[in-house]
């Protein structure tokens, strides 16, 4: 039994070593991943100018359908990019969509869209209008508020932000885009998890509620992810 002891404790002393390596290995790749995702819309432009339109399609449907893997592969074949670099590219790509041909080193979710709003200068009462005169043309009535659309309960939102997001989903003979300054991350992870759980007649109407497109539109591109 005291034979036994020595090789029971070096055979301890080698597990507790390889199981501090390997979550010291954890910790790396962890860090190394939010570190990658942490450069921004900037850096994910500048990764996807790398590709050509019909790379920047296959790749974006590989995303889209979960197949990390293989679009690390294919970036890493259409620009000789080392693995990691690959890696890094398709989790920026992933967590900052870009649309084909969006300017190099321009954020595709911050673009220089920016509401500003001024007040109304004070007018003088209209005048009575004069007898016989002919009525006030329709330029001069009240913009109308935006109908909503049969089979979209509800009002847009009016919360909005000061950059443009765009998303982008693909089936690989398809491609949708929306842009939209309602949209944000938050909103729009909540919107994709809606659809992965199967409800996508709510996954749809909160993009429309929080876009410019249509609830058609907002359908279809629910269907693509």
């Amino acid at each position: 039994m005291e034979n036994l002891l020595p090789p029971l404790i070096i055979l301890l002393c080698v597990v507790a070593i390889v199981v501090l390596v390997l979550r010291r290995g954890v910790r790396r790749t962890r860090a190394s991943v939010e570190s990658a995702v942490a450069q921004g819309t900037g850096a994910a432009a500048e990764v996807s100018a790398r590709l050509t339109e019909e790379q920047h399609r296959a790749i974006y449907s590989l995303i889209a359908q979960g197949l990390t893997v293989q679009a690390i592969a294919a970036y890493r074949q259409a620009t000789g990019a080392k693995l990691i670099d690959a890696r890094n590219a398709i989790l920026l790509m992933e967590s900052h969509p870009q649309a084909f041909g969006n300017a190099q080193g321009a954020p595709a979710e911050t673009s220089t869209e920016t509401s500003i709003t001024t007040p109304a200068s004070p007018t003088a009462p209209a005048a009575p209008a004069a007898p016989g005169a002919a009525p006030p043309s329709s330029g001069d009535k009240p913009a109308e508020p935006a109908k909503v659309p049969a089979g979209a309960p509800g009002e847009r939102s009016t919360t909005r932000f000061p950059y443009r997001y765009r998303a982008i989903v693909s089936n690989g003979r398809e491609t949708l885009e929306v842009a939209s300054n309602l949209l944000n991350d938050e909103i729009y992870a909540e919107i994709k998890a809606l659809a992965q759980i199967g409800d996508a007649e709510d996954a749809a109407l909160m993009l429309w509620k929080h876009s410019e497109i249509s609830i058609e539109e907002a359908r279809a591109f629910v269907d693509l992810l």
